[in-house]
């Protein structure tokens, strides 16, 4: 008897290491939680997540004082607006580790309306940064982007609402982001029959837009909009760093900012796991 069952259960590690005479019991979906439970005698394994936090209110007024307290202390402006763009940057960067609510996404952006009398000259930045905060944090329905792919087709991000969808701001002469197509090739092998997507926004040459898909194995669709970094959809969205990723559900709602390689594998997973079929 023991020669009999050794072999079946080295198939079932070799497979996935489901329990003997109770194949997927391991894995069975939330709604047959305690049946399984019941059948098995353990209760289930809860998933691994990604959880971000919800951030406080006495951290956002530190954020807010940081940063009035760097744009005070900038010189006479002689580069271009460089100093302060760069504080605004970090400033939105800090807000979208964890989760605003609405009040405190409220209370920044009518600070950020409130230094553009104070400074001017940085106006456009706080606009664009007010913008970040209202509509590209964790948690908000990501804007819509209408446009052309790269072979003239028109696309808009919406259609792919019920979806999640890994939205990826890139271009082909930066190292950065050509290390993501691996992570991206994998993606849409894992998820080819399931409701996911790869959005990609290009910021190559024409040229180079119409040939790098093809010649990196990258199955999935992309908006045109170079051949600079400064296109109007990388403008919009504030994009100042390559690559910059934007993970959204089926709602269109932004879960996770910036996750790379084996972090956007898990996020992704995550997502798929909350979403029907």
């Amino acid at each position: 008897m023991r020669a009999a069952v050794l072999p079946a259960l080295l198939l079932t590690l070799a497979v996935g290491a489901c329990a003997p005479d109770a194949p997927g019991a391991e894995t069975a979906p939330a709604a047959a939680a305690d049946t399984a439970a019941a059948a098995i005698g353990f209760d289930p394994i809860p998933p691994i997540r990604i959880e971000l936090p919800a951030l406080s209110d006495e951290y956002v007024r530190k954020q807010v004082g940081t940063l009035d307290a760097l744009l005070a202390g900038m010189a006479t402006p002689d580069d271009s607006g460089r100093e302060s763009r760069l504080h605004l940057w970090r400033f939105a960067n800090r807000l979208r580790t964890g989760t605003l609510d609405d009040a405190q996404a409220t209370m920044v952006v009518d600070h950020l309306q409130s230094l553009e009398t104070e400074y001017p000259d940085a106006r456009d930045d706080l606009e664009r940064t007010a913008f970040v905060i209202e509509n590209l944090r964790i948690g908000a329905i990501a804007p819509d982007i209408t446009g052309k792919d790269v072979h003239g087709e028109s696309l808009t991000l919406a259609d792919y609402r019920g979806r999640v969808v890994l939205l990826v701001f890139s271009g082909q002469w930066c190292g950065p982001c050509r290390s993501e197509y691996p992570y991206q090739r994998l993606l849409t092998e894992l998820y080819a029959d399931k409701p996911f997507a790869i959005i990609g926004v290009n910021s190559d040459s024409l040229r180079v837009a119409e040939t790098y898909q093809a010649e990196n194995n990258l199955r999935y669709r992309a908006f045109r909009d170079g051949p600079t970094t400064h296109g109007p959809i990388a403008t919009r969205w504030n994009v100042t760093g390559w690559p910059t990723i934007y993970l959204l559900d089926r709602e269109g709602r932004i879960r996770f900012v910036d996750v790379r390689h084996e972090d956007a594998l898990k996020a992704v997973g995550q997502l798929m796991s909350e979403t029907p079929g």
